[in-house]
């Protein structure tokens, strides 16, 4: 799997021919699936005969972001769910985790979660009153024993 600058991501499968494009998404969750999809056809199986386990699946770290860097929540997998669109809008702070091939942010009020690329705002516009609540937070001075 590899990242593009758009923040979409290239599939990419090693088969008998080398390594071979088989799908692109702007979704994290495509990526898994289409891999599947892809090294079966590329290894003559049969459509959805190749488990978990039959795939292993590389997420190279984003040419953008940095680590400790802002960024904003600017969507959740299901803003439907009060819980997560309550972090909507939220600023935190983003390392990247590659076991997850995703971020944790740490975002006042709510602690740390694992968001994909897709998922945030990257150049967000940052507040000095953010910023001060965010390192209250983080340090623990707003907190109540």
């Amino acid at each position: 799997m590899r990242h593009l600058a758009d923040r979409s991501y290239v599939v990419l499968i090693d088969g008998p021919d080398g390594e071979v494009e088989v799908g692109r998404s702007r979704r994290t969750r495509d990526v898994l699936s289409m891999a599947r999809a892809g090294a079966a056809r590329a290894l003559g199986a049969p459509e959805g005969g190749l488990g978990l386990d039959d795939v292993a699946l590389t997420f190279a770290r984003p040419p953008y972001g940095t680590d400790g860097q802002w960024v904003r929540i600017v969507a959740v997998e299901d803003p439907d769910d009060p819980s997560e669109a309550s972090e909507i809008g939220l600023l935190g702070r983003a390392y990247w985790f590659d076991h997850e091939a995703a971020w944790f942010v740490t975002v006042t009020g709510s602690g740390t979660g694992l968001h994909p690329s897709e998922h945030l705002d990257f150049a967000p516009s940052v507040t000095d009153e953010e910023v001060a609540a965010f390192d209250a937070y983080h340090s623990g001075a707003d907190r109540t024993p």
